[in-house]
């Protein structure tokens, strides 16, 4: 009986051993060709192309960009060297534009600019156009701030030079500070 005892407790053991042994192996396994996580970010990064934006029969605007990174559900977007760019006044381009970064709300449709600025008129005699390095479109308000230096060419013999400039498109008033240069009107 001894001999019997003795042959049962080695056959427990070598089954526990085997199914620790299996065990071990199993987690070692499952651990094998797992893909890691995805990354936390959920940005999305266009890469050198072109945009473009349709009112219901006509243009609006397009432009090229070097990089656009978008949130995931593409409400923020930031854009990286704009040129290119053009505006559309029923449906002819009255405006181009280039600038360095833009970071635009595509909800609200508002906007900043920083990094230089320049916004010219196209086939108006003279020619006009503003440089600036910071911009503020507030579409609500319909109002856009020029907080920084901004240089005015409106036909006029020299630039005009202001310190900061707000253009309230609804009441169609403008505010200035620290201006100098000449203008022309018309």
């Amino acid at each position: 009986m001894a001999s019997r005892l003795r042959v049962g407790r080695g056959i427990i053991a070598g089954t526990a051993t085997a199914l620790v042994v299996f065990v071990i192996w199993g987690i070692y396994q499952a651990g094998i060709g797992e893909t890691p996580p995805p990354p936390s970010s959920t940005d999305i990064i266009f890469h050198n192309g072109l945009a473009n934006g349709q009112r219901i029969k006509t243009r609006s605007w397009s432009a090229e960009y070097d990089r656009i990174v978008s949130n995931a559900d593409q409400t923020i977007l930031d854009l990286n060297h704009v040129r290119n760019g053009v505006i559309y006044k029923a449906g002819k381009p009255y405006l181009h534009v280039r600038a360095a970064h833009m970071t635009v709300n595509t909800t609200t449709r508002d906007f900043v600019v920083t990094g230089p600025l320049h916004v010219e008129t196209v086939g108006a005699r003279p020619a006009r156009s503003f440089d600036t390095t910071a911009a503020v479109w507030s579409d609500a308000l319909q109002r856009l701030d020029l907080s920084r230096t901004v240089t005015i060419h409106s036909g006029a013999d020299g630039p005009l030079i202001v310190g900061s400039l707000t253009f309230n498109v609804k009441t169609g008033d403008i505010e200035l500070h620290d201006v100098s240069g000449p203008i022309r009107f018309k």
